[in-house]
């Protein structure tokens, strides 16, 4: 969470949020009847966006009551960061949301008396009521735990919920954590951990490039346990901080990664989330190497937050999909904000780490409960110059899937494929693969309707496999773009505007030398709000 020291005006804000409230229906079909909200312009048809306003971090991303509820840094009044609050949505598969009824989950974040703005922080399900909170309510254990950003200060704060997660009272004693009234102290991130039946907190110093870790038996009391950093990349300040467990591929072993936001300073610019593999023993995080390794090559991944108490025993990651350079600029409303498709997180044993040191492995969610037309089943060999076009039959919503091999001539690799995700004006984003410099590249400079010296256009990465292939799954949303290359071992998230409509057509096209275009499957996809 980016500090913005905006005031609260009470009145104006109250009347502002009821506003977005009422957008803000448990029913999609309601909000659509008051305004055609879900149908604008650049609006993501199935990743989440808010009906309306600006919308940051995913905060307090928990399942409870077969419920996954979506906390999110809100600004209920305007298309830009200030009056920070926690917007709601909720679900039951991560897939199809409803924006919950109130939008606002803290109201004391709108009614008083806070004297701050509520900032990123996480929620858990307190099952045994260590806490006390719920002594007498049964059937409700949600706890939110949230920095509280003041003029001079920033502190950690508690709230409870009495109706399973849609508000939350805040506790009289808060706040519960205070580091000696440091104005740069935030984003707790907090987790039950079993084995030594204790909650415990990571919470960022930003300036200090540290990791701070807490542990708690009651959610009240906290104890400063260890610290970490700085390492990998600094930047100027180190956010939103998350520790979790993940399997290792192909064992019974399980690893903690510890990821960090980095703003500004990435090495893309802006914003960015970098990770760190290694060991937890309840009190201390230990990274087995401190090389810096960045959880996405494109531009629009930030402030990433992992689910509790997943049914599952999944780890699920869901990012913000922008970036503080040029987020507050971006041409859509009512509303300004897109989330990535949550991700289920796992990691590859070391030795078998990528050329690049990659070790986090990022699967999407399957979307085929969404599938509606077949856009495309097969494969095709494509020479020098051949294009395979795929029309998209007026759905600029959808994903493809495919491998891409290449051979050698004369003992060298030149091809190289460009996958033109284009609109009937020309405009267009490239995605594809180099295979003479082993590199998946996505250039979204082709478009029109976003000019600003920090949205760079061309992204890349290196990733080569030794049989000459490369497998890309890629999710196009309107003006979203996410490509998950071999499994999920690099990812690649930005947005992108074109200027004279959306995108209505893929086209294949090899260059230099043959390149097979393997078991190809394009699907377009059902929007979530209609």
């Amino acid at each position: 969470m980016q500090k913005q020291f905006l005031p609260l005006a009470s009145a104006f804000l109250l009347a502002a949020s009821a506003s977005a409230q009422s957008l803000g229906s448990s029913s999609s079909s309601q909000a659509s009847a008051a305004f055609p909200l879900y149908d604008e312009p650049y609006r993501p048809q199935y990743h989440f966006s808010p009906p309306m306003h600006f919308m940051n971090d995913p905060n307090g991303l928990v399942y409870f009551n077969g419920t996954y509820h979506l906390y999110y840094q809100y600004n209920p009044t305007q298309l830009v960061a200030g009056n920070q609050a926690w917007g709601h949505a909720v679900s039951t598969d991560l897939i199809h949301w409803q924006n919950a009824v109130p939008q606002i989950a803290i109201p004391e974040a709108i009614t008083g008396p806070l004297a701050g703005q509520i900032f990123t922080g996480s929620a858990v399900v307190d099952s045994n009521n260590t806490s006390g909170f719920f002594t007498g309510h049964p059937g409700q254990a949600l706890v939110a735990i949230y920095t509280l950003n003041q003029p001079t200060r920033e502190v950690q704060n508690v709230a409870y919920s009495l109706d399973n997660g849609y508000t939350y009272t805040n506790y009289s004693g808060n706040p519960v954590l205070n580091h000696g009234n440091n104005p740069n102290f935030r984003d707790p991130k907090v987790f039950y951990y079993a084995p030594t039946n204790t909650w415990v907190m990571s919470v960022a110093l930003p300036r200090a490039h540290q990791v701070l870790f807490y542990t708690s038996l009651n959610l009240k009391d906290w104890t400063l346990v260890s610290t970490f950093g700085p390492a990998g990349v600094e930047g100027y300040q180190w956010e939103c901080p998350n520790l979790f467990p993940v399997p290792v591929q192909g064992t019974a072993e399980t690893k903690w990664v510890l990821m960090v936001g980095i703003n500004p300073g990435a090495p893309q610019g802006g914003s960015i989330d970098q990770y760190f593999v290694g060991t937890f023993d309840g009190t201390t995080f230990t990274a087995d190497d401190t090389a810096a390794r960045v959880m996405d090559f494109g531009k629009d991944f930030y402030a990433a937050q992992t689910y509790n108490n997943d049914p599952l025993g999944r780890t699920i990651v869901v990012g913000w999909m922008s970036n503080w350079q040029y987020t507050q600029v971006v041409p859509t409303t009512p509303w300004r904000g897109v989330y990535t498709l949550p991700r289920v997180l796992s990691v590859l044993p070391s030795q078998n780490q990528t050329q690049t040191g990659s070790l986090l492995v990022q699967t999407p969610i399957s979307l085929n409960d969404l599938h509606d037309q077949t856009l495309f089943d097969g494969s095709a060999e494509l020479g020098t110059g051949a294009s395979l076009s795929v029309p998209l039959k007026g759905n600029s919503s959808f994903e493809f899937e495919t491998t891409l091999v290449a051979q050698p001539t004369s003992g060298q690799l030149q091809q190289r494929l460009n996958i033109d995700i284009s609109n009937s004006a020309g405009e267009k984003v490239t995605v594809g693969y180099d295979w003479s410099q082993g590199q998946v590249f996505v250039n979204r400079g082709q478009t029109k309707g976003f000019s600003n010296p920090f949205f760079t256009n061309k992204f890349s990465v290196w990733e080569a496999n030794a049989d000459n292939s490369i497998k890309l799954h890629v999710f196009v949303d309107r003006s979203t773009l996410e490509v998950f290359v071999d499994n999920g071992i690099q990812v690649c998230s930005t947005s992108f505007y074109m200027l004279s409509g959306p995108p209505t057509n893929l086209q294949f096209t090899a260059e230099n030398d043959d390149v097979t275009v393997q078991s190809l499957t394009a699907y377009s996809l059902k929007s979530i709000w209609r």
